[in-house]
């Protein structure tokens, strides 16, 4: 009950701190201060299942009404966040809500990881999947960044946050075409525009990005004229340096699938859990 009281207040709690503070202030634990975090934050989850025999909380983490709690959750998260047109993904009810799903599921991690026949493959395959799949999007959200661009018939590398913060890039973008299609009443209905980044030229479409790396992604998002009349793209990069552990986790859940599928169901042995 103690337990439960806990995590009823810590939902309180989040909420009030919506209502008094606004969103969750996710900028502050940029690298490397996020990897500190999660390092605490994973050193005290193994404290607390080492005692789990008489500490309530970290027994109510591995209970069943947890996993229906987190599940309960994370359809809720789904169902608000596609509604709103806007999703706000900082919201500290949000931000409570994944990291209780996520410490769930380390806790679950730790207790099922092997039995008395060894590591458990396709369980950690499947658990650690998702917890990678999910804590890349939890733990890299203050590194992620996103910046606009306005992309001319010259290189340029001035790109600036939605702040309007210049943040050079890297490499220089030049637009080398750009087509547009218009409607009957002679609004824009496509367009696309070819343009070079560094010595590759690639074709950008609305909501069709070009992947530079795998944690990098530019996108096309708008137009515009200069005072001489010339047409120049705006683009969006995206960098989301934790990119790579979510497609790492994403691949661990299929081959977990592809075992459970290959195998077929356990039967449970006595002693095993």
């Amino acid at each position: 009950m103690s337990a439960v009281l806990i995590a009823g207040g810590g939902a309180v709690l989040s909420v009030v701190a919506e209502l008094l503070l606004g969103s969750f202030p996710v900028d502050i634990f940029r690298f490397p201060l996020n990897i500190l975090v999660v390092a605490l934050w994973f050193v005290m989850i193994q404290i607390l299942y080492r005692r789990r025999t008489g500490n309530a909380f970290a027994r109510f983490m591995l209970s069943r009404r947890a996993t229906w709690l987190s599940l309960g959750l994370m359809a809720t998260i789904g169902i608000v966040l596609g509604l709103e047109r806007e999703p706000s993904t900082t919201a500290w009810p949000v931000v409570a809500s994944l990291l209780f799903v996520l410490s769930h599921l380390c806790f679950v991690i730790l207790r099922g990881w092997c039995n008395a026949k060894g590591i458990r493959w396709r369980f950690c395959l499947t658990h650690v999947g998702l917890l990678l799949a999910l804590g890349a999007g939890f733990w890299g959200a203050p590194d992620r960044q996103q910046l606009r661009m306005a992309v001319h018939r010259y290189p340029s590398n001035e790109a600036y946050t939605m702040d309007g913060e210049l943040r050079p890039t890297p490499y220089t973008v030049e637009l080398c075409s750009f087509r547009m299609e218009h409607a009957d009443n002679g609004a824009p209905t496509h367009y696309e525009a070819e343009i070079k980044v560094d010595d590759k030229k690639v074709m950008l479409f609305v909501n069709h990005p070009y992947n530079r790396t795998l944690s990098e992604k530019i996108y096309l998002v708008s137009f515009g004229k200069t005072l001489m009349g010339e047409t120049y793209a705006v683009i969006e990069i995206v960098k989301e340096p934790w990119q790579w552990l979510s497609a790492a986790g994403i691949i661990m859940l299929i081959a977990g699938a592809v075992l459970l599928f290959v195998q077929g169901p356990r039967k449970t042995v006595s002693g095993e859990r």
